[in-house]
């Protein structure tokens, strides 16, 4: 656990040296100035959820595989594989990592857009869990590339994917399918997060889809990135 402590620490660094940190800033401050300007307008409920939800998945993808690849151009990626860092700790750290700076943004976002009317416990969880989730996308497809613009392009069709349970949300279709789909429980918690009275059985649905989703994922995408860009 302490190992996991200091690459956690040591991935701010990183980030932090990279500007990483600076860009996901100035896209959340773009955000939030977007909000403050439609949260009176009415009804904008749903549209608050969405770039809420895009905050997490932006950094998630976007930003795990920028890591990766700019290790991979200075040559450090390879020489980390060298010493006894645990691969599980590495990938876990980073992950973590970045989903705790989306976390930080999207609470700046929801109190510039509702003040302290949400429930922080589903939101944060919603938003944490949803930024893991897109982050397995950015590391699956960043095990098959070292080129930013073929990272951007080959990832467009698997976010498209993930998000299809907007559809459902925003009332384009009614497809039980879709509560299927990994990022499900993530929208029902920040969803029922603004709620006074919460769907109970969505938040059960919510937390039991990620219980299952996130080790899944997780198993799938550490034997890729093992398989494709660490031994290769």
């Amino acid at each position: 656990m302490s190992e996991l402590f200091k690459q956690i620490k040591w991935q701010f660094l990183i980030f932090q040296r990279n500007n990483l940190i600076t860009m996901i800033f100035g896209i959340t401050v773009f955000y939030m100035v977007v909000l403050y300007f439609l949260k009176d307008a009415g009804n904008v409920e749903k549209l608050t959820t969405l770039l809420i939800f895009n905050d997490p998945a932006l950094i998630g993808f976007i930003f795990t595989g920028l890591a990766v690849i700019l290790e991979k151009d200075q040559e450090v990626f390879s020489a980390l594989f060298v010493t006894p860092i645990n691969q599980h700790v590495y990938l876990i750290s980073r992950i973590v990592t970045l989903s705790t700076i989306s976390m930080i943004c999207a609470l700046g976002m929801v109190f510039v857009a509702r003040g302290t009317m949400f429930r922080p416990l589903h939101f944060s969880l919603g938003v944490f869990s949803g930024c893991v989730i897109f982050s397995f996308v950015g590391v699956f497809v960043v095990s098959f590339t070292t080129e930013i613009l073929h990272f951007m392009l080959r990832s467009i069709p698997i976010v498209v994917l993930m998000s299809l349970p907007f559809l459902n949300y925003f009332g384009v279709t009614d497809l039980s399918i879709f509560k299927f789909f990994p990022v499900q429980g993530s929208l029902f918690l920040i969803d029922n997060s603004y709620s006074n009275s919460p769907d109970l059985s969505e938040l059960v649905f919510g937390y039991l889809s990620l219980a299952i989703w996130i080790p899944l994922l997780y198993w799938f995408v550490f034997k890729t990135f093992r398989s494709r860009a660490i031994n290769t």
